[in-house]
């Protein structure tokens, strides 16, 4: 469970910073946005989203 709530928290921070992004039209913010940082956190998400999904779908079968 909470392998599935860090990815979905990464996911949900990845998302509002792109929505911030394009609020403020800052250049600071699209740099950081575009980066390879943000990329390899949102599929470290992803990643612990799915493991999330597959742990708590073990514990009922």
């Amino acid at each position: 469970m909470y392998l599935f709530l860090t990815g979905v928290s990464l996911l949900l921070l990845i998302i509002g910073l792109f929505w911030l992004k394009d609020y403020l039209q800052n250049p600071l913010l699209a740099r950081i946005a575009y980066s390879g940082l943000a990329a390899r956190l949102a599929v470290i998400g992803g990643v612990f989203v799915l493991l999330g999904l597959l742990l708590m779908m073990s514990e009922l079968a």
